[in-house]
């Protein structure tokens, strides 16, 4: 893990979007898939976008990649904006910001070659001659570690490993500067994790790429990321450096999150648990106030008032909790319930891979 630079190349601020839902015949209700999302991303560097199932994490980098036209918000690539952005300019902008899906054979489309796959995207976007093309088709099958007999085969003639590293290829193939990472590693066997986390690595000290990594699996987030944003119900409820948000996790939606995970330690796993009371509320029927307020053990009366923005907790590390305001234990309990057991600080295992 590298330190930040601290000049952000990736700029989201109050990013949003909104989906509508039909109800009955004529009426429709919106829902707030993302909600004035802020974070920066400084280039050379990973960002992990962490929160349960359906937050809003896919959304929000697809959001940032122009795949889905978000409601409202600034979407900034180095001095470009991208939301002012036409759709012709998009177009052109895509060598440059590029995207790895979580699955890699839904990606990839069946009745091409893998030749033909890596060289689309030099078609599209590159004014290279037909031998320049097949010269970089060939040095991307070197730098993923495949080889020059796999050209003629197809996408379902490889194992899911195989077909994350076709679809890592194409994401370089224009020598973008920012990808956005979504599950790269969900979809594949554990013995194969390892091995594409590192070639993801490799081709970002190689090539200086940015990375969004979008995830669940927070032992990768915490090996692979230089800073953590949390998301819960659209918002970003807490967000630092990987350090602090692991070692000193403010909120209690993060704290719940982080003691989920297994510990390999039988004498441990009773103690680091901040289980969270009820069901997430629906994201149609949002609760006033801090979204976490029906679920919070720490919450009070002021928690329903609009708000809380995200707060200085330390230099790089901001949640937004009136916690923070109150003064936070430094397990990140509150003062008034510092006999409450918490997981933190977290130390979570190395992936087997």
């Amino acid at each position: 893990m590298k330190n930040a630079n601290p000049v952000p190349f990736i700029q989201i601020r109050n990013l949003r979007k909104d989906f509508p839902i039909r109800v009955g015949m004529f009426s429709k209700v919106w829902l707030r898939a993302v909600d004035n999302v802020t974070f920066d991303i400084p280039k050379g560097t990973t960002l992990g976008l962490v929160g349960e199932s359906g937050c809003g994490k896919t959304t929000a980098g697809r959001c940032l990649l122009r795949l889905l036209e978000p409601t409202s918000g600034e979407i900034w690539m180095g001095e470009q904006q991208l939301t002012d952005l036409k759709s012709e300019q998009i177009t052109q902008m895509r060598g440059r910001m590029q995207m790895v899906f979580q699955d890699p054979g839904g990606s990839l489309t069946p009745r091409m070659t893998i030749g033909a796959l890596l060289r689309e995207p030099l078609d599209l976007h590159t004014n290279l001659t037909t031998h320049e093309k097949d010269q970089r088709v060939r040095e991307l099958l070197s730098q993923v570690g495949l080889q020059p007999d796999h050209l003629s085969r197809y996408p379902h003639q490889f194992s899911g490993g195989q077909q994350q590293r076709i679809g890592v290829a194409r994401a370089i193939a224009t020598h973008p500067d920012f990808i956005v990472l979504d599950e790269p590693t969900s979809a594949l066997d554990v013995s194969v994790r390892g091995q594409i986390l590192r070639l993801l690595t490799q081709l970002q000290e190689e090539m200086g790429l940015t990375y969004l990594f979008i995830s669940h699996d927070l032992s990768v987030i915490k090996h692979t990321c230089d800073q953590v944003a949390v998301m819960y119900l659209g918002r970003i409820v807490e967000i630092g450096d990987t350090e602090e948000i692991f070692g000193a996790p403010t909120h209690p939606y993060t704290q719940a999150l982080l003691s989920a995970v297994p510990i390999p330690d039988p004498t441990q796993r009773d103690k680091q648990r901040l289980k969270l009371p009820g069901e997430v509320p629906s994201p149609i029927d949002l609760p006033p106030g801090c979204r976490l307020y029906s679920r919070c053990p720490y919450r009070r009366e002021a928690c329903l008032e609009p708000g809380p923005p995200l707060l200085q907790v330390a230099d790089t590390h901001r949640a937004a909790c009136i916690l923070v305001d109150d003064g936070v234990h430094p397990d990140g309990v509150h003062p008034d319930e510092a006999n409450t057991e918490s997981a933190t600080p977290y130390s979570l295992p190395l992936n087997p891979d």
